[in-house]
């Protein structure tokens, strides 16, 4: 058996030829071409099977592998899901709804080959995982530096307004990441805090499908984030017991009338006008949710949003300072955004030992311009 790399095949019954190309996709030619098949086709070699929810027993009982992710079409799961974990366990290692194999089926392989954990024995795993995280922070540690002196503080600047964002990267697992989908009309910005590099993957995908096709009023929002939830919940990413699973902010901005809505699930913050405008919402994002977690208002000429990510509080309070961050940005809310940035992310990593933080930490700040044209 090679005990560096991952073994995984597809059942009999799964969506074989329509997933083939795309795990072949993944593989690097000359490496891994060669002994594709194997790894698919030798009953011999046990590893992770994807099957249909039908042909779980047979696998289990027959141990002919080391777990299964089950395949399942729209619709056909319900209330199964519940009774499927209670018989089988941890030997279920997933759920992946076969319409949507060619968006995170390969996202998910990926990441299966990169850990490389399924094919080997706990001391195997141990000794494997260690060197895997040892070169991994020390890659990060590199490109994290380079990204530091390279690119401090990014900022875009649109149609009358400007918009600066600072990050800090920490070594928990999952962590933040936001993005920016804008027009001539309309910016909308998307902040999210996870607790799994799965749940960052399946946020992704569902904003890169918004940014491409994506209505963008409160009613397109809302479908984005019902679709999201749909795909978090058959993952098992999200719970209603616990709202930090996923912390979600999406916002829209009218470069027209300087109009904002959006939708804020979690501990991050927003001030405006030297004081805090929006606090956290500790309600876990789901579809009963979206009237209270709902904001909308307008920005003047010449004001500031700035939003403090959930990571940047948690880091605060790891230092035993929960309520510094937001001292530090109204003390030096009058200053540019630069300043403000600047020393937030000061005071932050002030007396820290390591390299970097223990959850990643953003801030975004955006300012109106003092001379731009507000359609009345």
């Amino acid at each position: 058996m090679h005990k560096d790399k991952i073994i995984f095949y597809l059942s009999p019954n799964s969506s074989k030829k329509k997933f083939d190309q795309e795990i072949k996709s993944l593989f690097e030619k000359g490496k891994w071409d060669a002994e594709y098949k194997s790894y698919f086709e030798d009953p011999s070699r046990k590893g992770l099977v994807f099957c249909s929810k039908d042909e779980v027993d047979h696998y289990n009982r027959a141990s002919l592998a080391s777990g299964v992710i089950i395949l399942y079409s729209d619709g056909e799961l319900g209330e199964e899901v519940e009774s499927l974990d209670e018989n089988f366990g941890d030997f279920i290692k997933g759920y992946l709804d076969d319409s949507k194999l060619k968006t995170f089926g390969p996202r998910l392989i990926k990441s299966l080959i990169q850990d490389k954990l399924l094919d080997s024995t706990v001391e195997d795993t141990q000794e494997h995982l260690g060197k895997v995280l040892e070169q991994s922070l020390l890659e990060l540690q590199r490109v994290k530096k380079l990204h530091e002196k390279v690119v401090p503080m990014r900022q875009e600047k649109l149609k009358g307004v400007t918009v600066f964002s600072k990050f800090a990267a920490g070594f928990s697992s999952g962590g933040e990441f936001f993005d920016i989908k804008k027009s001539e009309k309309e910016l909308v910005i998307m902040l999210t805090s996870t607790q799994s590099y799965v749940a960052s993957s399946v946020i992704l995908g569902h904003f890169e499908e918004f940014q491409k096709n994506g209505d963008s009023s409160k009613e397109g929002i809302e479908d984005f984030l019902e679709n999201l939830i749909d795909e978090c919940r058959s993952l098992d990413l999200i719970s209603r017991e616990d709202y930090e699973l996923l912390q979600l902010d999406i916002i829209r901005l009218d470069l027209r009338t300087y109009e904002y809505e959006g939708f804020h699930f979690g501990k991050g913050c927003y001030y405006s006008d030297g004081v805090k405008k929006i606090s956290s919402n500790t309600l876990p994002i789901n579809e009963n949710s979206f009237e209270q977690s709902y904001f909308h208002g307008v920005l003047r000429r010449g004001q500031k949003l700035i939003y403090v990510s959930p990571g940047a509080f948690q880091n605060y309070a790891e230092k035993g300072q929960k309520d510094k961050i937001e001292t530090v940005i109204l003390e030096q809310f009058k200053n540019g955004a630069r300043e403000i940035l600047n020393e937030a992310f000061f005071q932050l990593k002030k007396d820290n030992e390591e390299d970097f933080l223990k959850y990643d930490a953003s801030i975004i700040y955006l300012e109106v311009d003092p001379n731009a044209f507000i359609q009345v």
